[in-house]
């Protein structure tokens, strides 16, 4: 497996904002355009679950699809997915994008996650979103994410911890590695790596501190 490294580019206008609702997610996602899936995206392929039959339906969400490159990845490799994004820019961007022989296999929702009634999926993907759940909804979402995980399959995705720079921002959630290992009780991890280092973002340098997490949720005894 690679190690799933990477400088994470947000723009965030003000590099001072003081609530997650103030990033300039549009600006953001014309910074990303033409941009390759995430590390993180690429390390949980090999142990996405694998079709059985041709009657399989194989089902992804992509919570806080952003500009879609994830959600195209998923729909070209024959997955039906659910793209969430609280931006109504990043939906018409993502339905813009996808191939029309995919479009049937693609459902879209303009939502906050608490919000969501997730359905079974083989595989969740939160790239880089989860930390901007208000805290008060943050354990709600994540009941929601792992119901939602059926046995054997895989969620992948990015928690901020304390010593991020970003930490104590209104409307975000960091966690402890204490914190993200209950998190994944019912889940074997296959990738549990803790970032923390000074680095840099298009709005200016920052520390990050993030977990990047891939973990299998375990089949019922």
């Amino acid at each position: 497996m690679r190690l799933s490294l990477f400088t994470i580019c947000f723009v965030v206008g003000d590099a001072s904002f003081s609530r997650a609702s103030e990033i300039a997610w549009e600006e953001y996602y014309r910074q990303l355009e033409g941009r390759s899936p995430r590390p993180l995206f690429v390390d949980a392929l090999p142990f996405l679950p694998v079709q059985q039959t041709e009657e399989q339906t194989l089902v992804a969400v992509d919570l806080g699809c952003g500009d879609g490159t994830e959600t195209l990845a998923l729909l070209a490799r024959g997955w039906t997915v659910l793209a969430v994004d609280a931006a109504p820019e990043a939906i018409a961007r993502l339905r813009a994008s996808v191939p029309s022989g995919d479009t049937a296999r693609l459902t879209t929702f303009v939502a906050p996650f608490h919000e969501l009634e997730l359905p079974n999926a083989d595989f969740v993907y939160a790239g880089l979103s989860l930390p901007f759940c208000e805290p008060d909804e943050f354990d709600d979402v994540w009941r929601r994410i792992a119901t939602a995980v059926r046995p054997r399959g895989v969620f992948a995705g990015h928690f901020f911890g304390p010593h991020d720079s970003w930490a104590g921002k209104a409307g975000m959630s960091f966690q402890t590695r204490d914190d993200v290992e209950a998190l994944f009780r019912d889940f074997d991890a296959h990738l549990l790596y803790e970032q923390d280092e000074d680095g840099a973002a298009v709005s200016g340098p920052k520390h990050w501190h993030v977990f990047h997490v891939i973990a299998s949720k375990r089949a019922s005894k």
